[in-house]
C-alpha cells in the first residue's frame, strides 16, 4: 500500500488538532480559577499571584506537551520580573512599582498594563490602548498568555495511532 493511502485523513488530522487546542485552552483556563484573591494597590503582590497562576498553568501546559522544559517562568527579584519562554518566543512582565504598572514586551503584548482589582483571578488590562482600537478593555490573565505563546506548539502523537490498526495483515 502506498504511504498516502495508508496515512491519516488530513480532514481527521485537522479535527484532531483542533480538538486538542480546545482542550489545551480548557486546561489552562482552569488554572485561572484556582489562584486567590488580590489585595488592591498592591502592585507586587499581584504581580506574584499573577506569576504563580503561571507557573501553575506551565506545570499543566508541559505536562501535556511531554516536554519538561517546554515552557519556562523566570523569576527575577528586585525589582520584581517575569520571563515566559517557549522556544524561539518570549514575553517579559516587569513592574514598574512607583506607577504601578505592569510593561509587558512580546508576542503582540507589547504596552503598559494595570491590575483589575477586586478580581479572585489575576488580570491586567492595557492601559496604553486607546478606546477605538480593537481589544480595548480585554484583560489579560496568565491562560490569555500561555495560550498565545504555546499557539504553535505541536502535541506528541498519541500512542494508539502509532499501532499497525485493525487491518494489518
Amino acid at each position: 500500500m502506498e504511504p498516502s493511502f495508508t496515512g491519516q485523513n488530513p480532514i481527521v488530522a485537522a479535527a484532531e488538532r483542533i480538538r486538542a487546542r480546545r482542550a489545551l485552552g480548557e486546561l489552562l483556563g482552569e488554572s485561572d480559577a484556582s489562584s486567590g484573591a488580590l489585595a488592591e494597590g498592591d502592585a507586587e503582590r499581584s504581580l506574584r499571584a499573577f506569576g504563580d497562576a503561571l507557573a501553575l498553568g506551565i506545570k499543566r501546559l508541559n505536562s501535556i506537551l511531554g516536554e519538561r522544559n517546554g515552557v519556562r517562568l523566570v523569576r527575577l527579584e528586585k525589582p520584581l520580573r517575569l520571563r515566559l519562554r517557549f522556544g524561539d518566543y518570549r514575553i517579559a512582565l516587569e513592574l514598574d512599582q512607583s506607577v504601578e504598572l505592569v510593561r509587558i514586551r512580546g508576542l503582540t503584548f507589547d504596552g503598559d498594563y494595570q491590575f483589575v482589582p477586586d478580581r479572585a483571578i489575576p488580570s491586567l488590562i492595557d492601559v496604553s490602548k486607546v478606546s477605538t482600537e480593537s481589544g480595548y478593555g480585554e484583560p489579560i490573565t496568565p491562560s490569555t498568555l500561555l495560550k498565545a505563546i504555546a499557539s504553535d506548539a505541536e502535541l506528541p502523537r498519541p500512542p494508539h495511532l502509532n499501532a499497525p490498526g485493525p487491518l494489518s495483515f
